[in-house]
């Protein structure tokens, strides 16, 4: 029986157990070699390979693999031969890397042949486009909500109104098609009707509960709110209807919701009786309707990694010399958290605390349900950051222009900015993604 230490994503792992600065905790496994035969065995698990010069190394390939940070590094380096492929099921089974854990967001991104109807993936740990991983996400200019792997595009109908459809390119799940949405595309903005649904997002992933999902759509130009449930054929608009949203979030089996001027609210929609249009669901409003002295009316909510409900305030500047918000620019952000004053029935009211810091989180914001990781799992990410994708929508695109290019990381210690992702004049946005993994 001989031991090596396994560095699990750290950046460089030495058998002595010498690491690079920075590198993370190393991890002690043991391989044992079975006398006259090529069977090597990880713990528990024993696999059988035939006599060849990959199966003398086996602490070599553990240790390549250790070294892919993205899962899609993982998947084609399984499918070069089913060798590799045992070997990999065996690093996984034994680090138990990827299982139930969370991964660090991508960001789906036009491909350079300009195929209106694939995607490939930019990776902010290495730095560098997956060209060769082709995803079928068709859409014109942007993609209206990116949610446990699904994305939903948005399609006009011959009655003026649109339709949603959640797509799942990884998993390659068949289309869910949603029924009309009552929002009206007007005749001189037909080119931008995409912008009619500015965000969709998921209480669930459909693949996983099929007949236990909501899917809530944040639709017209105002920001309206409506939700389906999985197997109704029509859906709900919730009251009143003359209230814009800023952004919605699921939170401990509630969704809440952020007006246009900061209010937070909730609303229960599980138990609501979607099935009377007579008498539409109501958010309760936990907090007073201007919280803020100052508002910036473009807004996130996402959950912290500590289970914290942040409030995230992004305020525009215009560039020198536009009229408008044409060629406006993202100035900086502010966090606030939100303390639930009466968790136990739903939050009745609710109180709000800056955040001057929010240490080793990185937050995820854009077009996609916002995210929250810890940095230090991951490698290239910044703490105390928001990496953040341009989601501006202007009631007006026609005069304001409607160009993709506001995107970078905020540093909250020192509220400077820096690109992830360096992208060129084009229509076509990008937005964030989770890609589903748990191991092979």
């Amino acid at each position: 029986m001989r031991e090596v230490e396994v560095g699990y994503g750290s950046n460089e792992s030495i058998g002595s157990g010498a690491t690079r600065p920075g590198a993370a905790p190393l991890r002690r496994c043991s391989i044992s070699k079975v006398a006259e035969s090529s069977s090597i065995s990880w713990r528990t698990t024993a696999v059988s390979f035939s006599n060849g010069e990959w199966a003398s190394y086996p602490a070599l390939v553990f240790l390549i693999l250790d070294k892919l940070l993205e899962p899609i590094d993982h998947v084609r380096f399984a499918a070069v031969c089913k060798k590799w492929r045992s070997m990999s099921k065996l690093y996984n089974q034994a680090t138990q890397r990827w299982h139930n854990k969370q991964l660090l967001p991508m960001l789906l991104i036009p491909n350079q042949d300009k195929d209106s109807d694939r995607r490939v993936l930019y990776s902010i740990s290495e730095g560098r486009i997956y060209n060769n991983i082709q995803l079928q996400v068709p859409f014109r200019r942007r993609c209206s909500g990116s949610c446990h792997g699904w994305f939903a595009t948005v399609d006009p109908t011959d009655q003026g109104v649109v339709t949603v459809t959640l797509r799942n390119p990884f998993t390659k799940a068949n289309p869910i098609y949603l029924p009309p949405l009552n929002a009206h595309v007007a005749p001189y903005d037909s080119s931008y009707y995409e912008h009619y649904v500015p965000k969709v997002i998921l209480s669930a992933d459909p693949t996983l509960k099929p007949e236990n999902y909501v899917v809530v759509a944040l639709y017209r130009c105002w920001f309206e709110l409506a939700f389906i449930k999985a197997g109704q054929n029509s859906w709900t608009y919730v009251n009143p209807a003359a209230i814009s949203y800023g952004d919605v979030i699921f939170y401990k089996s509630q969704l809440y919701a952020v007006t246009a001027l900061g209010a937070i609210g909730s609303l229960d929609v599980y138990g609501s009786d979607s099935n009377n249009p007579s008498q539409p669901p109501s958010i309760k409003l936990l907090t007073p309707r201007k919280p803020f002295w100052s508002y910036c009316f473009h807004a996130y909510l996402v959950e912290s990694t500590q289970g914290d409900l942040l409030h995230i305030l992004r305020y525009y500047v215009p560039k020198e010399g536009a009229y408008r918000f044409r060629n406006r620019q993202t100035l900086g952000f502010a966090v606030y958290k939100w303390v639930l004053n009466d968790e136990e029935d739903g939050g009745s009211t609710a109180h709000k605390v800056e955040v001057k810091s929010i240490g080793d989180e990185a937050l995820f914001v854009g077009d996609n349900q916002s995210i929250s990781v810890l940095a230090s799992n991951f490698p290239g990410c910044q703490p105390n950051s928001i990496y953040y994708a341009d989601d501006f929508l202007s009631t007006s695109p026609l005069s304001d222009g409607d160009e993709a290019n506001d995107m970078g990381i905020f540093n909250l210690e020192d509220g400077t900015i820096t690109q992830h992702y360096s992208v060129k004049t084009n229509t076509q946005r990008a937005i964030w993604v989770m890609p589903p993994f748990n191991g092979l």
